[in-house]
């Protein structure tokens, strides 16, 4: 049986990763530091992986580690507010981390996925639909999210480097767009799983802003199918950059509010608030992030299977569960 390593395993996307390469007949291993995990390691989702390490991945020396066949390295401060508290240090976090990962691919002479972000493409003064190829633009003052997001961008040119350098380093870096869908909290920022509790507890749906700002919003396990899908790849297609994200789904946060008001029957008010007030002034909404996704749909054959309504309706009834009986 192969084995996988996936750190970072016990949050919103390891979870789900979990799912998949076990029903894939993999090994699944877990390192997680717990410091934003969407499960707890008890959860049956979690179990189905071999082993859990709880411990930060740079605390884990590679001797102490079984032999993997690939490494999927998910670790990261994630979310609009949740990187708030990584001011300053992130990109550090972030780097420490990819090379830590690098090391263990060449230590297992494995092949190494790296979930970069989306934001790595940085400000556009007009909607775009973003390619791989891109500019990369940093604008403005230097926020919390321009640290996230250079620190993943620098973390991808480290990563491309080094396989220039070792030609037997086998890589693919994923940059997911907008990913959302059950087991998501809302701690970390993230609008839909927060305007799901707001709305199923009758609190007023907090839009940030004007509530104008466009999403392209994609269900995680069309994700996870495509960074999958990746991992399988023809040897011509390992060492490159891969967009997953569904622009069909584009839609405004209003909208995403107004839906869930609609579809869960609330009561609730829509209200327009300013983050910086509840959050700080560390606060920085992120800019508009379109996806180009033609690459992947040509060339692996990937392709979202649902759509921005039906998302909506599996996070509202994932907190309706969960919120009959406790918080997860």
């Amino acid at each position: 049986m192969k084995r996988i390593l996936i750190t970072g395993g016990l949050g919103f996307i390891g979870t789900h990763s979990i799912e998949k390469w076990t029903s894939e007949g993999w090994e699944v291993v877990v390192i997680d530091n717990l410091s934003s995990h969407a499960l707890p390691p008890e959860h049956p989702v979690c179990q189905k992986a071999s082993t859990i390490i709880l411990k930060d991945v740079l605390d884990t020396t590679w001797e102490e580690l079984p032999h993997f066949d690939m490494i999927l390295h998910l670790a990261s401060p994630v979310g609009p507010v949740g990187v708030l508290k990584h001011s300053g240090r992130m990109a550090k976090v972030i780097l420490d981390d990819i090379y830590w990962a690098i090391e263990g691919a060449k230590r297992n002479n494995c092949p190494l996925l790296f979930i970069s972000t989306s934001e790595v493409y940085g400000y556009r003064e007009h909607k775009t639909y973003l390619r791989e190829e891109d500019d990369k633009v940093l604008r403005g003052e230097f926020t919390v999210r321009n640290e996230y997001a250079m620190g993943k961008l620098l973390a991808e040119i480290a990563l491309s480097n080094n396989g220039k350098v070792d030609k037997s380093l086998k890589y693919q870096i994923i940059r997911p767009f907008n990913v959302t869908g059950e087991y998501q909290l809302p701690d970390g920022g993230f609008v839909l799983p927060r305007f799901a509790v707001q709305a199923i507890e009758g609190e007023d749906i907090t839009v940030y802003y004007s509530g104008e700002q466009i999403r392209a919003f994609t269900w995680v396990k069309d994700i996870i199918n495509g960074v999958f899908l990746t991992s399988e790849a023809p040897s011509h297609l390992w060492n490159q950059e891969w967009n997953i994200g569904n622009e069909i789904n584009e839609k405004s946060i209003l909208y995403l509010a107004e839906k869930v008001k609609t579809l869960s029957n609330s009561t609730s008010k829509i209200i327009h608030v300013d983050p910086k007030k509840i959050h700080g002034d560390l606060f920085a909404e992120a800019p508009e992030k379109i996806p180009n996704s033609n690459k992947i749909r040509k060339l692996l054959g990937w392709a979202p299977t649902k759509y921005v309504d039906d998302v909506i309706e599996e996070v509202l009834n994932f907190w309706r569960r969960a919120l009959n009986k406790e918080r997860i």
